[in-house]
């Protein structure tokens, strides 16, 4: 028996945030890129998420992004 087999990780959870689950029916409104359109992350009018795979974040305000599209710096300050 392998010593390390109770450290093992589960491989089939699923990350947070991940697929539809209840968390992503909160974050509804999106933003969005101010130069190139890219999708940058959702709201739900409170906190942002950000998902750059396989990271899922949520996040309060103001935010800062960097787009992974064009490298344009986006800012929000209010949902």
């Amino acid at each position: 028996m392998n010593q390390h087999s109770k450290h093992s990780i589960d491989r089939s959870r699923r990350p947070f945030g991940a697929g539809s689950g209840p968390m992503d029916a909160e974050f509804t409104r999106e933003w969005r890129c101010h130069d190139c359109g890219r999708l940058l992350g959702k709201t739900n009018g409170s906190q942002m998420q950000i998902r750059r795979k396989p990271l899922d974040y949520v996040v309060g305000f103001p935010v800062l992004a960097t787009c992974p599209g064009c490298g344009s710096l986006n800012v929000t300050n209010k949902p």
